[in-house]
């Protein structure tokens, strides 16, 4: 390996380095990740050299306490961005009347995107729901049934497109890109059962209400914006 590929590579790990944890601020850090990623893409930066190995640790990333989740966008939002992102997930007791919130554990970098990608969804998914409303314009009495049904139908379809997006890039992995995923998975585990953690399966916001607002929640979540896989050489789960 050459010394400009060697200086390369302490940069985009020194970027990798400005976590929160490490005493980052959330715009330092996420700005570090984004020029990291750049650099990685632009200089088709494989995982295995910058040492993604057995010794990489996962972490855990969580919300304060008392973090809201107007509507439980968030938590309809949970299941799609987790799988995207390559971590696990739960959500604190208390969620549903503010007390709680979201815990993400993955490796640093994914598991800063993950808190990153579901604040920023849960934040559109409300700007759109405003538009709704307004465009709507129900009345007191309905506003509810509205409210939910275009909740779930926008999130349903945030979920769905994640969820596909996965599946294309698992299609297209190389047996290095598998291989990390199984290095990536043990470490999650390893935290996991060192902070004795059991998940149990939960159970999310059902269906129905207003058909039209449902499905023009549908309509909304495919115009949502995030991160998607690459294929090709050494490809893996990573946003543009």
């Amino acid at each position: 390996m050459t010394k400009e590929r060697d200086n390369l590579l302490s940069k985009i790990r020194a970027l990798l380095a400005k976590t929160l944890e490490a005493g980052a601020t959330e715009a330092e850090a996420m700005a570090a990740l984004e020029k990291a990623r750049a650099m990685r893409d632009a200089y088709q930066v494989t995982e295995e050299e910058l040492n993604l190995t057995k010794e990489e640790k996962a972490i855990i990333r969580g919300e304060p306490r008392g973090t809201k989740d107007p509507h439980l966008i968030k938590w309809q939002l949970l299941s799609g961005v987790t799988k995207f992102c390559g971590c696990q997930s739960w959500r604190r007791s208390g969620v549903r009347s503010g007390g709680g919130g979201i815990v993400f554990c993955g490796l640093p970098a994914e598991a800063q995107f993950a808190s990153w990608l579901l604040d920023d969804l849960a934040a559109w998914v409300q700007g759109e729901l405003v538009k709704h409303l307004m465009d709507a314009q129900p009345d007191k009495q309905d506003r509810k049934d509205i409210i939910r049904a275009f909740v779930y139908g926008i999130c349903e379809r945030i979920t769905e497109r994640l969820l596909e997006l996965c599946k294309q890039s698992e299609a297209v992995a190389t047996s290095n890109a598998r291989a990390l995923v199984v290095v990536r998975d043990a470490a999650i585990t390893d935290k996991m059962k060192e902070l004795d953690i059991h998940l149990s399966c939960g159970y999310g916001p059902c269906g129905g209400g207003d058909s039209a607002s449902y499905e023009a929640g549908r309509a909304a979540g495919d115009r949502a914006s995030f991160g998607r896989p690459v294929s090709g050489r050494n490809a893996t789960l990573r946003l543009r």
